[in-house]
Protein backbone atom coordinates (compact mmCIF):
# COMPACT_ATOMS: atom_id res chain seq x y z
CA UNK A 1 0.00 0.00 0.00
CA UNK A 2 1.36 3.46 -1.04
CA UNK A 3 2.58 5.41 1.68
CA UNK A 4 0.87 8.91 0.81
CA UNK A 5 -2.61 6.70 0.70
CA UNK A 6 -1.76 5.36 4.45
CA UNK A 7 -1.69 8.96 5.47
CA UNK A 8 -4.53 9.94 4.02
CA UNK A 9 -6.74 6.89 5.36
CA UNK A 10 -5.14 7.51 9.01
CA UNK A 11 -6.20 10.67 8.55
CA UNK A 12 -9.77 9.96 7.30
CA UNK A 13 -10.24 7.21 10.28
CA UNK A 14 -9.36 10.34 12.89
CA UNK A 15 -11.61 12.35 11.01
CA UNK A 16 -14.50 9.51 11.05
CA UNK A 17 -13.64 8.47 14.71
CA UNK A 18 -14.01 12.32 15.91
CA UNK A 19 -17.48 13.00 13.94
CA UNK A 20 -18.68 9.33 15.24
CA UNK A 21 -18.06 10.77 18.75
CA UNK A 22 -20.60 14.03 17.37
CA UNK A 23 -22.66 12.34 16.61
CA UNK A 24 -23.16 10.02 19.48
CA UNK A 25 -23.37 12.89 21.60
CA UNK A 26 -26.39 14.14 19.60
CA UNK A 27 -28.14 11.04 18.27
CA UNK A 28 -27.15 8.51 21.00
CA UNK A 29 -25.56 6.09 18.31
CA UNK A 30 -22.47 4.52 18.94
CA UNK A 31 -19.66 4.95 16.49
CA UNK A 32 -18.25 1.43 17.32
CA UNK A 33 -20.20 -0.12 14.63
CA UNK A 34 -19.08 2.53 11.77
CA UNK A 35 -15.34 2.20 13.14
CA UNK A 36 -15.76 -1.63 12.98
CA UNK A 37 -17.90 -1.40 9.25
CA UNK A 38 -14.80 0.81 8.01
CA UNK A 39 -12.29 -1.92 9.35
CA UNK A 40 -14.26 -4.77 7.55
CA UNK A 41 -14.19 -2.87 3.90
CA UNK A 42 -10.22 -2.15 5.00
CA UNK A 43 -10.33 -5.79 5.17
CA UNK A 44 -12.36 -9.11 3.82
CA UNK A 45 -14.31 -6.21 1.85
CA UNK A 46 -11.68 -4.26 -0.66
CA UNK A 47 -8.75 -6.20 0.28
CA UNK A 48 -6.65 -3.58 1.26
CA UNK A 49 -5.48 -5.53 3.96
CA UNK A 50 -5.01 -9.20 4.82
CA UNK A 51 -6.75 -10.61 7.41
CA UNK A 52 -4.31 -12.85 8.44
CA UNK A 53 -1.36 -10.68 8.38
CA UNK A 54 -2.67 -8.71 11.71
CA UNK A 55 -3.24 -11.67 14.27
CA UNK A 56 0.20 -11.63 14.75
CA UNK A 57 -0.27 -7.79 16.18
CA UNK A 58 -3.23 -8.37 18.10
CA UNK A 59 -2.04 -9.33 21.47
CA UNK A 60 -0.06 -6.40 21.78
CA UNK A 61 -2.23 -3.73 20.47
CA UNK A 62 -5.03 -5.10 22.28
CA UNK A 63 -3.10 -4.91 25.36
CA UNK A 64 -1.80 -1.38 24.79
CA UNK A 65 -5.36 0.23 23.98
CA UNK A 66 -6.77 -2.10 27.07
CA UNK A 67 -3.65 -0.61 29.19
CA UNK A 68 -4.58 2.91 27.64
CA UNK A 69 -8.53 2.97 28.27
CA UNK A 70 -8.67 1.16 31.76
CA UNK A 71 -6.18 4.44 32.89
CA UNK A 72 -8.45 7.06 32.00
CA UNK A 73 -11.66 5.07 33.40
CA UNK A 74 -9.27 4.64 36.61
CA UNK A 75 -8.57 8.47 36.57
CA UNK A 76 -12.37 8.93 36.42
CA UNK A 77 -13.81 7.24 39.19
CA UNK A 78 -14.36 8.46 42.94
CA UNK A 79 -12.94 5.75 45.22
CA UNK A 80 -16.15 6.43 47.75
CA UNK A 81 -18.38 5.52 44.69
CA UNK A 82 -16.08 2.57 43.50
CA UNK A 83 -16.11 0.78 47.20
CA UNK A 84 -20.00 1.49 47.22
CA UNK A 85 -20.40 -0.65 43.89
CA UNK A 86 -17.37 -2.65 44.36
CA UNK A 87 -19.75 -5.96 45.74
CA UNK A 88 -22.52 -5.45 42.64
CA UNK A 89 -19.76 -5.31 40.45
CA UNK A 90 -18.15 -8.70 41.56
CA UNK A 91 -21.52 -10.62 41.67
CA UNK A 92 -22.55 -9.35 38.15
CA UNK A 93 -18.90 -10.32 36.94
CA UNK A 94 -19.17 -14.00 38.62
CA UNK A 95 -22.96 -14.53 37.36
CA UNK A 96 -22.61 -13.19 33.91
CA UNK A 97 -19.23 -15.06 33.20
CA UNK A 98 -19.90 -18.56 34.86
CA UNK A 99 -23.74 -18.71 33.30
CA UNK A 100 -22.15 -17.59 29.74
CA UNK A 101 -19.50 -19.82 30.55
CA UNK A 102 -21.84 -22.45 31.50
CA UNK A 103 -24.72 -21.63 28.98
CA UNK A 104 -23.00 -21.46 25.58
CA UNK A 105 -20.94 -24.96 26.64
CA UNK A 106 -24.09 -26.32 27.72
CA UNK A 107 -25.93 -25.53 24.31
CA UNK A 108 -22.74 -26.60 22.08
CA UNK A 109 -22.73 -30.42 23.86
CA UNK A 110 -26.53 -30.88 24.10
CA UNK A 111 -27.02 -29.01 20.84
CA UNK A 112 -24.33 -29.09 18.46
CA UNK A 113 -23.14 -32.32 19.90
CA UNK A 114 -19.67 -30.85 20.43
CA UNK A 115 -17.40 -32.61 22.91
CA UNK A 116 -17.27 -30.78 26.43
CA UNK A 117 -13.69 -29.44 26.66
CA UNK A 118 -14.35 -27.66 23.08
CA UNK A 119 -17.46 -26.43 24.14
CA UNK A 120 -16.58 -25.18 27.44
CA UNK A 121 -12.94 -23.32 26.17
CA UNK A 122 -15.15 -21.62 23.56
CA UNK A 123 -17.37 -20.50 25.95
CA UNK A 124 -14.59 -19.00 28.32
CA UNK A 125 -12.96 -17.17 25.06
CA UNK A 126 -16.87 -15.49 24.81
CA UNK A 127 -18.18 -15.38 28.62
CA UNK A 128 -16.38 -11.86 28.85
CA UNK A 129 -17.47 -8.75 28.11
CA UNK A 130 -14.97 -5.50 27.00
CA UNK A 131 -13.67 -3.27 29.23
CA UNK A 132 -12.62 -1.74 26.03
CA UNK A 133 -15.28 -1.21 24.75
CA UNK A 134 -18.04 -1.08 27.68
CA UNK A 135 -15.42 1.78 29.65
CA UNK A 136 -15.43 4.30 26.72
CA UNK A 137 -19.10 4.01 26.01
CA UNK A 138 -20.68 4.29 29.39
CA UNK A 139 -18.13 7.05 30.38
CA UNK A 140 -20.04 9.07 27.61
CA UNK A 141 -23.66 7.99 28.73
CA UNK A 142 -26.43 9.87 30.74
CA UNK A 143 -25.83 7.50 33.87
CA UNK A 144 -25.65 7.48 37.50
CA UNK A 145 -22.00 7.48 38.38
CA UNK A 146 -22.83 4.34 40.62
CA UNK A 147 -23.28 2.50 37.01
CA UNK A 148 -20.83 3.98 35.70
CA UNK A 149 -18.47 2.73 37.70
CA UNK A 150 -19.78 -0.66 38.27
CA UNK A 151 -19.97 -1.72 34.77
CA UNK A 152 -16.24 -0.45 34.33
CA UNK A 153 -15.47 -2.33 37.20
CA UNK A 154 -17.72 -5.45 35.96
CA UNK A 155 -15.96 -5.22 32.71
CA UNK A 156 -12.25 -5.14 33.64
CA UNK A 157 -12.82 -7.63 35.81
CA UNK A 158 -14.18 -10.01 33.28
CA UNK A 159 -11.63 -9.50 30.82
CA UNK A 160 -9.12 -11.00 33.47
CA UNK A 161 -11.69 -14.00 34.47
CA UNK A 162 -11.76 -15.39 30.80
CA UNK A 163 -7.92 -14.55 30.29
CA UNK A 164 -7.17 -17.01 33.46
CA UNK A 165 -9.87 -19.22 32.71
CA UNK A 166 -8.88 -19.97 28.64
CA UNK A 167 -5.22 -20.30 29.76
CA UNK A 168 -5.95 -22.85 32.56
CA UNK A 169 -8.12 -24.65 30.16
CA UNK A 170 -6.35 -25.07 27.33
CA UNK A 171 -3.29 -26.01 29.54
CA UNK A 172 -5.89 -28.39 31.26
CA UNK A 173 -6.35 -29.83 27.28
CA UNK A 174 -3.05 -30.34 26.78
CA UNK A 175 -1.38 -31.32 30.07
CA UNK A 176 -4.16 -33.12 31.89
CA UNK A 177 -3.02 -32.85 34.92
CA UNK A 178 -3.52 -29.40 36.21
CA UNK A 179 -6.21 -30.44 39.06
CA UNK A 180 -9.74 -28.09 39.40
CA UNK A 181 -7.65 -25.97 42.50
CA UNK A 182 -5.05 -24.27 39.27
CA UNK A 183 -7.62 -22.30 37.88
CA UNK A 184 -8.66 -20.61 41.43
CA UNK A 185 -4.97 -20.20 42.56
CA UNK A 186 -4.07 -18.29 39.28
CA UNK A 187 -6.98 -16.18 39.79
CA UNK A 188 -6.40 -14.98 43.16
CA UNK A 189 -2.68 -14.74 42.84
CA UNK A 190 -3.50 -12.40 39.36
CA UNK A 191 -5.77 -9.94 41.71
CA UNK A 192 -3.78 -10.41 44.36
CA UNK A 193 -0.28 -9.22 42.61
CA UNK A 194 -1.42 -6.53 40.34
CA UNK A 195 -3.68 -4.87 43.32
CA UNK A 196 -0.04 -4.60 45.36
CA UNK A 197 1.68 -4.07 41.81
CA UNK A 198 -1.06 -0.55 41.38
CA UNK A 199 -1.37 0.64 45.06
CA UNK A 200 2.77 0.39 45.63
CA UNK A 201 3.60 1.89 42.25
CA UNK A 202 0.99 4.57 42.00
CA UNK A 203 2.18 5.68 45.49
CA UNK A 204 5.59 6.20 44.50
CA UNK A 205 4.55 7.94 41.24
CA UNK A 206 2.87 10.29 43.34
CA UNK A 207 5.91 10.87 45.21
CA UNK A 208 8.05 11.28 42.57
CA UNK A 209 5.47 13.50 40.63
CA UNK A 210 5.59 15.90 43.58
CA UNK A 211 9.19 16.13 43.88
CA UNK A 212 9.21 17.20 39.98
CA UNK A 213 6.11 19.00 39.93
CA UNK A 214 7.57 21.70 38.33
CA UNK A 215 8.95 20.11 35.81
CA UNK A 216 7.84 19.39 32.41
CA UNK A 217 6.98 16.15 30.40
CA UNK A 218 4.80 15.22 33.62
CA UNK A 219 2.67 13.09 31.03
CA UNK A 220 4.81 11.38 29.10
CA UNK A 221 6.92 10.40 32.25
CA UNK A 222 3.40 8.88 33.78
CA UNK A 223 3.00 7.00 30.15
CA UNK A 224 6.34 5.78 30.63
CA UNK A 225 5.99 4.50 34.37
CA UNK A 226 2.15 2.72 32.84
CA UNK A 227 4.30 0.53 30.64
CA UNK A 228 6.45 -0.98 33.01
CA UNK A 229 4.17 -1.46 35.54
CA UNK A 230 2.11 -3.40 33.28
CA UNK A 231 5.20 -5.62 32.18
CA UNK A 232 6.19 -5.91 35.70
CA UNK A 233 2.99 -7.00 37.13
CA UNK A 234 2.27 -9.80 33.92
CA UNK A 235 5.96 -10.94 33.82
CA UNK A 236 5.25 -11.40 38.12
CA UNK A 237 1.96 -13.38 37.17
CA UNK A 238 -0.70 -10.93 37.88
CA UNK A 239 -3.26 -8.95 35.77
CA UNK A 240 -1.54 -6.23 33.84
CA UNK A 241 -5.01 -4.38 33.31
CA UNK A 242 -6.19 -4.49 36.49
CA UNK A 243 -2.65 -2.96 37.78
CA UNK A 244 -3.17 0.00 35.86
CA UNK A 245 -7.01 0.28 36.67
CA UNK A 246 -5.79 0.65 40.17
CA UNK A 247 -3.08 3.06 39.31
CA UNK A 248 -5.54 4.73 37.43
CA UNK A 249 -8.15 5.32 40.30
CA UNK A 250 -5.04 6.01 42.86
CA UNK A 251 -3.72 8.59 40.74
CA UNK A 252 -7.30 10.30 39.75
CA UNK A 253 -8.17 10.69 43.42
CA UNK A 254 -4.97 12.21 44.38
CA UNK A 255 -6.17 14.08 46.45
CA UNK A 256 -7.61 11.72 48.47
CA UNK A 257 -3.38 11.06 49.75
CA UNK A 258 -2.38 14.09 50.29
CA UNK A 259 -1.73 13.40 54.03
CA UNK A 260 -1.08 9.73 54.00
CA UNK A 261 1.66 10.23 51.44
CA UNK A 262 2.72 13.53 52.58
CA UNK A 263 2.38 15.30 49.52
CA UNK A 264 3.36 18.68 49.18
CA UNK A 265 0.66 19.80 46.41
CA UNK A 266 -2.90 18.44 46.18
CA UNK A 267 -3.12 19.20 41.72
CA UNK A 268 -0.57 16.15 41.01
CA UNK A 269 -2.72 14.62 38.24
CA UNK A 270 -4.02 18.23 36.77
CA UNK A 271 -6.26 18.92 33.77
CA UNK A 272 -3.06 18.57 31.42
CA UNK A 273 -2.20 15.00 32.41
CA UNK A 274 -6.01 14.21 32.37
CA UNK A 275 -6.48 15.95 28.41
CA UNK A 276 -3.17 14.42 27.03
CA UNK A 277 -4.39 11.06 27.66
CA UNK A 278 -7.89 11.75 26.62
CA UNK A 279 -6.59 12.61 23.72
CA UNK A 280 -4.15 9.49 23.53
CA UNK A 281 -7.38 7.94 24.36
CA UNK A 282 -9.62 9.35 21.67
CA UNK A 283 -6.75 8.11 18.95
CA UNK A 284 -5.75 4.47 20.23
CA UNK A 285 -9.60 3.28 20.64
CA UNK A 286 -10.29 4.34 17.54
CA UNK A 287 -7.48 2.55 15.44
CA UNK A 288 -8.52 -0.36 17.97
CA UNK A 289 -12.29 -0.46 16.64
CA UNK A 290 -10.84 -0.27 12.47
CA UNK A 291 -8.51 -2.83 13.95
CA UNK A 292 -11.15 -5.02 14.80
CA UNK A 293 -12.70 -4.79 11.72
CA UNK A 294 -9.98 -5.61 9.52
CA UNK A 295 -9.58 -8.87 11.38
CA UNK A 296 -12.57 -10.30 10.43
CA UNK A 297 -12.63 -13.11 7.39
CA UNK A 298 -15.10 -13.50 4.48
CA UNK A 299 -15.74 -16.71 6.12
CA UNK A 300 -18.28 -16.03 8.72
CA UNK A 301 -20.71 -15.33 6.02
CA UNK A 302 -20.77 -18.73 5.84
CA UNK A 303 -24.59 -20.26 7.26
CA UNK A 304 -22.98 -22.46 9.23
CA UNK A 305 -20.98 -19.59 11.29
CA UNK A 306 -23.41 -17.28 11.39
CA UNK A 307 -26.34 -19.61 12.32
CA UNK A 308 -24.03 -21.52 15.67
CA UNK A 309 -22.92 -17.65 16.22
CA UNK A 310 -25.98 -16.03 16.49
CA UNK A 311 -27.72 -18.93 18.88
CA UNK A 312 -24.78 -18.26 20.96
CA UNK A 313 -25.36 -14.68 20.91
CA UNK A 314 -28.68 -15.72 22.01
CA UNK A 315 -27.72 -17.67 24.77
CA UNK A 316 -24.97 -15.06 26.23
CA UNK A 317 -28.26 -12.31 26.28
CA UNK A 318 -30.29 -14.24 28.31
CA UNK A 319 -27.87 -15.30 31.00
CA UNK A 320 -26.80 -11.85 31.04
CA UNK A 321 -30.69 -10.94 32.07
CA UNK A 322 -30.54 -13.59 34.41
CA UNK A 323 -27.65 -12.07 36.09
CA UNK A 324 -28.99 -9.02 35.65
CA UNK A 325 -32.37 -9.73 37.05
CA UNK A 326 -30.51 -10.77 40.18
CA UNK A 327 -28.31 -7.69 40.36
CA UNK A 328 -32.25 -5.71 40.68
CA UNK A 329 -33.44 -8.69 43.31
CA UNK A 330 -30.24 -8.31 45.40
CA UNK A 331 -29.94 -4.25 45.66
CA UNK A 332 -33.44 -2.80 44.48
CA UNK A 333 -32.04 0.84 43.76
CA UNK A 334 -30.51 -0.81 40.31
CA UNK A 335 -33.66 -1.90 39.24
CA UNK A 336 -34.34 0.67 36.66
CA UNK A 337 -30.97 0.52 35.44
CA UNK A 338 -31.76 -2.88 34.16
CA UNK A 339 -32.03 -1.98 30.08
CA UNK A 340 -27.96 -0.25 30.57
CA UNK A 341 -26.69 -2.93 32.56
CA UNK A 342 -28.27 -5.89 30.14
CA UNK A 343 -26.91 -3.73 27.08
CA UNK A 344 -23.70 -3.80 28.48
CA UNK A 345 -22.58 -7.30 27.24
CA UNK A 346 -20.11 -6.27 24.49
CA UNK A 347 -17.73 -8.92 23.33
CA UNK A 348 -14.17 -7.24 22.51
CA UNK A 349 -9.96 -7.67 21.14
CA UNK A 350 -10.29 -9.57 24.41
CA UNK A 351 -12.50 -12.42 23.17
CA UNK A 352 -10.38 -12.45 19.48
CA UNK A 353 -7.17 -12.39 21.04
CA UNK A 354 -8.17 -15.22 22.93
CA UNK A 355 -10.04 -16.57 19.93
CA UNK A 356 -6.56 -17.58 18.64
CA UNK A 357 -4.65 -19.39 21.00
CA UNK A 358 -6.07 -22.70 20.90
CA UNK A 359 -5.57 -22.64 17.23
CA UNK A 360 -1.81 -21.25 17.82
CA UNK A 361 -1.34 -24.25 20.22
CA UNK A 362 -2.37 -26.89 18.05
CA UNK A 363 -5.70 -27.47 20.53
CA UNK A 364 -8.00 -30.30 18.12
CA UNK A 365 -11.07 -28.43 16.49
CA UNK A 366 -10.28 -25.25 17.37
CA UNK A 367 -9.57 -23.59 13.87
CA UNK A 368 -13.01 -22.02 13.50
CA UNK A 369 -13.04 -20.58 17.20
CA UNK A 370 -11.53 -17.16 15.13
CA UNK A 371 -14.70 -17.07 12.99
CA UNK A 372 -17.51 -17.92 15.57
CA UNK A 373 -16.03 -15.48 18.26
CA UNK A 374 -15.51 -12.08 15.29
CA UNK A 375 -19.32 -13.00 14.26
CA UNK A 376 -20.41 -12.53 18.19
CA UNK A 377 -18.35 -9.94 19.18
CA UNK A 378 -20.19 -8.27 15.85
CA UNK A 379 -23.43 -8.79 17.22
CA UNK A 380 -23.44 -7.80 20.55
CA UNK A 381 -21.71 -4.54 19.84
CA UNK A 382 -24.84 -4.19 17.89
CA UNK A 383 -27.25 -4.79 20.65
CA UNK A 384 -24.90 -2.67 22.69
CA UNK A 385 -25.75 -0.04 20.68
CA UNK A 386 -29.91 -0.50 20.65
CA UNK A 387 -29.49 -0.92 24.19
CA UNK A 388 -27.46 2.55 24.19
CA UNK A 389 -30.28 3.95 22.19
CA UNK A 390 -33.21 3.34 24.03
CA UNK A 391 -31.64 3.83 27.52
CA UNK A 392 -30.61 7.67 26.32
CA UNK A 393 -33.67 8.07 25.09
CA UNK A 394 -35.42 7.61 28.71
CA UNK A 395 -34.93 9.89 31.39
CA UNK A 396 -32.71 9.50 34.17
CA UNK A 397 -33.55 7.19 36.80
CA UNK A 398 -33.90 9.28 40.28
CA UNK A 399 -30.59 8.62 42.20
CA UNK A 400 -32.27 6.51 45.33
CA UNK A 401 -33.88 4.26 42.68
CA UNK A 402 -36.98 5.58 43.63
CA UNK A 403 -40.22 4.33 42.27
Amino acid sequence: MDLSFVFFLAGAIILIGFFGSLSFERTKISDILVLLGIGVLLGPGFGLVDPGSLTHFAEYFGSFALMIILFEGGMDMDIDKLLKEFGSATLLVVLSFALSVAAIAGFLVAVMKWELLRATLLGTIMGCTSAAIVIPVVGKMNLKEEIKTMLSIESAFSDVLAVVATVSLIEFIKLQHIGMKAPFHVVASSFSIALMGGVVSSFIWLKVLDIFRDRTYSYMTTLAVMLIVYGAVNFLGGSGPIALLVFGIILGNSHDFVKFLKLRSCTLMDDTIKFLHGEITFFVRTFFFVYMGMMISADILRVRFLAISGAVVLVILLMRYLSVSVIGAVYHEKRHDKLVMLAMLPRGLASAVLATLPVSTNIRDSEDFINYTFIVIVLTNIIMTAGVFATERKPLAPAGGAQ
